[in-house]
């Protein structure tokens, strides 16, 4: 078991911080099972912070875990089935909509899909080394949720007869789609290439690096040629819908999803454990989302008003009102050696200033304890940046103030929020 400072967090790959050691835990398409659920919960009140963090990739992760309780915190999530390969505990981006399968404007369930490819990526070592952030992702329906680019993606469109999944390369479509069956083996193809092409150049195994090198992309698609049909569709490029919140309609009778906010994409053990009994009580299915929250799906209409009662008891709300939505923070100065400022309390100061309103359509903060940035989203409506002498604000994209006072910074983003929300009433 490799511990140390140079890694991206795994299970196996723990990564020391300032409060102690971090491990993240790969969750394929965000598709969690209740008891796995509880067993995370579990280990984080007994080895961890008692803090579960929901990643923008919709994986777990754990910190504050002491060197000597490492060990055991590993044995649960194996004995929970989430270390299935020791080997690829770090592949694990593979991503879709936490609404997969439930959506009723899909075109395809693309479960079955993630669920074969997670086991053939993992069955073959050829994969073992890919880029910690290398990301596979796969899209059954119009609505997408991750703000990431992905190195590979399958996107399904509908071509009349039948729907067919679109692929695009590091967020560049070559306008080629395949037949669903030949989803799984156009994915590890293509990554075995992208593999090929940057060993070749000596460049790290990321799409949009491969794809670079002059004739890279006829190259895949040259691999790929006996799989792929040109796409007679002249295709939008994909939006990021807006985070879920609250209650929404299935494809199944009768049932629904519930919704609510996780303030910074944080879970206590006591929240976790009440989604992994409510789905266990009521059927249902659990998923995390890209978004750093929770959705509880399939669950019958006539139990949803009191399980949103008991959210809101449990401090998760799904009426969208709590000042939590869109806003993201690092670890900042009580988790990290590198942070300049205690973000994690700002964003929560910045959260009670937004109590009780709305929330504009794209809102999205990020709060970053140094220049780094480690929880910056690209394309946020404002972001603040601590800084030795105070945060540096900007606001999409645009720098508008430097050195900053806390209350200052949290001011002014209060302050657009209410602007925001002004333009919007007068339209």
């Amino acid at each position: 078991m490799r511990v140390g400072p140079h890694f991206c967090p795994g299970v196996l790959h723990a990564v020391q911080a300032k409060d102690g050691l971090l491990i993240r835990i790969r969750v394929p398409g965000g598709l969690i099972e209740a008891n796995q659920l509880r067993t995370i919960a579990d280990l984080s009140s007994g080895f961890a912070d008692g803090t579960i963090e929901i990643t923008s990739r919709a994986n777990l992760q754990l910190r504050g875990i002491r060197t000597e309780d490492l060990g055991q915190i590993v044995d649960g999530i194996s004995s929970a089935g989430l270390l299935p390969s020791q080997h690829h505990d770090r592949v694990r981006n593979i991503v879709t909509s936490p609404i997969a399968g439930i959506d009723p404007g899909e075109l395809i369930d693309p479960r079955p899909l993630i669920r074969q490819f997670d086991q053939r990526l993992q069955a073959d070592t050829a994969f073992v080394n890919l880029h910690p952030k290398f990301s596979f992702a796969i899209h059954g329906g119009p609505k997408r949720f991750s703000r990431d680019i992905d190195d590979v993606s399958l996107d399904a469109v509908n071509l009349g007869a039948a729907p067919y999944l679109r692929i695009s390369l590091g967020g560049v479509s070559p306008s080629f789609v395949v037949k669903p069956g030949d989803a799984v083996d156009c994915m590890l193809s293509t990554t075995r290439m992208c593999i090929e092409l940057a060993k070749e150049s000596s460049l790290p195994v990321r799409v949009k690096a491969v794809m670079s090198i002059p004739g890279a992309m006829d190259r895949v698609l040259d691999v790929l040629s006996h799989m792929l049909q040109p796409s007679p569709l002249s295709l939008p490029a994909s939006t990021v819908n807006e985070p879920l919140m609250g209650i929404y309609t299935t494809t199944q009778d009768g049932r629904v999803s519930i919704i609510p906010s996780v303030p910074l994409g944080r879970l206590n053990p006591e929240q976790a454990r009440y989604f992994a009994d409510a789905s266990n009580e009521w059927a249902g299915d659990l998923r995390l989302a890209p978004w750093r929250g929770v959705v509880l799906g399939s669950i019958p209409k006539s139990a949803a008003d009191n399980i949103v009662a008991q959210l809101r008891a449990i401090g998760l709300s799904c009426e969208g009102r709590d000042g939590f939505q869109g806003i993201a923070a690092c670890a900042g100065i009580t988790g990290c050696d590198a942070s300049l400022a205690d973000v994690r309390d700002d964003a929560a100061s910045l959260a009670q200033r937004l109590l009780g309103h709305g929330v504009p359509s794209g809102w999205t903060v990020n709060l970053s304890g140094c220049d780094k940035q480690c929880a910056r989203r690209h394309g946020a409506t404002a972001e603040l940046v601590a800084g030795p002498l105070g945060y540096t604000l900007s606001v999409k994209g645009r720098r508008v103030a430097s050195d900053c006072s806390r209350e200052f910074a949290l001011d002014a983003v209060a302050a657009l929020h209410e602007n925001l929300l002004s333009e919007v009433a007068a339209r």
